[in-house]
Order: structure tokens, then sequence, then C-alpha cells
């Protein structure tokens, strides 16, 4: 439990669920990309647009990287089920 003084300002807070599974690719990035970048609702158009297309540019690069790490981690994964001789379930995970 916490108190918060009447004049205190809280910024926003953003939510993420999911259904059968954990939160995609693009849930992830999308929490990430907020996190990073914030356009004041102040700005003006020509910079508010260029804002824009950077968090656009950002959201391509966090969506790439989460995506490779999600493959390397389950390539990682396949490759020690492999090791302690169970080739089928590997298989089955690769394609995942």
């Amino acid at each position: 439990m916490f108190s918060v003084d009447t004049n205190t300002i809280v910024g926003q807070v953003g939510v993420a669920t999911s259904d059968n599974g954990g939160l995609s690719t693009e849930q992830i990035s999308e929490l990430a990309v907020n996190k990073i970048v914030s356009i004041s609702e102040n700005a003006p158009e020509p910079i508010r647009q260029q804002a824009e297309a950077f968090v656009e540019n950002v959201r391509n690069v966090v969506h790439y990287h989460i995506e490779l790490a999600r493959r390397e981690e389950r390539a990682t994964i396949c490759h020690k089920v492999r090791e302690v001789g169970q080739p089928d379930l590997a298989d089955a995970i690769r394609r995942i």
C-alpha cells in the first residue's frame, strides 16, 4: 500500500497481457520502445513528425533483435537437448 500526494503527477502506466503463452515480439518491442522514447504532447509538428519516424526506426531495431534473441535461444536449447540424447525433442523445439 502506498499513498500519493494529491499534487503528485503520475506518468502513463502501460499493461500488456497474453493468452496461451508469453508476450509476443510485437508486445515486447512496444514495451521497450515506450521506455526508450517518448514524444512531448507540446512538440511542434515538424519535430513531432521527426520523433515519430525515429520511434518507428527504434521499434524496428528492437523487434529485429528480440526475434534474433529468440531464435538464438531456441538454437541453444536444441543443441543442449540433442547433447543429452533427445534428437526428436530437439527437432520439435527447433520447429517452434
